[in-house]
């Protein structure tokens, strides 16, 4: 997920002709964080890793689909993207409430099957380009 939203940054750029190298390193920067936090031991993969870790790893990630979602917002009138903003926000907010409750209820990982159709409605809008 977190490399599919540092291509979709890229997109962004090339799309819209916006090269701004502040920005590309934070995202860049961002994505790095949230890959090593990823890989910390803390997580326990394998077993049942605190909730904690599933916020830490979280916060770059949601940071940079805070940023996607204000520039995909700024250029909404490009007809092809228009609603890319709304996908991710969506995306998001089907995703954030599993981090933080799906250990403790289980029902909630299943707000991850309209994430995933987010994601498809993401690439079916980039597809018809």
């Amino acid at each position: 997920m977190t490399l599919f939203y540092l291509l979709m940054y890229f997109i962004f750029e090339i799309r819209y002709q916006k090269k701004n190298p502040a920005l590309r390193i934070v995202m860049c920067a961002l994505s790095v964080v949230r890959i090593a936090l990823c890989l910390f031991p803390q997580n326990d993969w394998t077993g049942a890793a605190p909730v904690i870790w599933g916020v830490y790893r979280n916060i770059p990630f949601s940071i940079m689909g805070l940023i996607m979602i204000i520039l995909y917002f700024i250029e909404r009138k490009d007809t092809a993207f228009h609603w890319m903003w709304l996908a991710i926000t969506l995306s998001f907010g089907f995703y954030l409430p599993v981090v933080l409750w799906a250990d403790t209820y289980s029902l909630v990982g299943m707000l991850m099957m309209p994430k995933t159709c987010m994601y498809i409605w993401i690439v079916m809008m980039g597809y018809k380009i």
